[in-house]
């Protein structure tokens, strides 16, 4: 249960966020800076990079009981961000936003041995 208010807190913060942050990285650059082998789904580095590198703890290292709700979630973020991404007055908040949700995200999966 803390799992999914710890998910919806992160969903809420993102939107927060978005209004309020902006931050000087050009998409572009962002965008292009995504692992070759990971495929893009925001466009923004460092949101695919995390959502990849969560998922890819989820796959492996969580117990289906767990992850399930977790990739609920994760499956939340994607298409929250996405959306935010294609928004030119919320993208430059995502790498922000993305960047609070790995560390806030890094110690609840730490203890499953994933590291993000």
């Amino acid at each position: 249960m803390s799992q999914i208010r710890t998910v919806s807190g992160l969903l809420l913060l993102s939107a927060v966020f978005a209004g309020c942050s902006k931050s000087s990285s050009d998409a572009a650059d962002t965008a292009a800076a995504v692992s070759p082998t990971a495929a893009a789904i925001t466009g923004v580095a460092d949101c695919d990079n995390f959502l990849h590198a969560y998922e890819h703890c989820l796959t492996d290292k969580i117990p289906a009981a767990a992850s399930a709700q977790m990739k609920l979630g994760m499956d939340q973020w994607k298409s929250a961000w996405k959306s935010m991404a294609e928004n030119s007055a919320t993208r430059d908040a995502l790498p922000q936003i993305c960047a609070q949700t790995r560390a806030a995200s890094a110690p609840a999966l730490q203890a499953y041995g994933c590291t993000l």
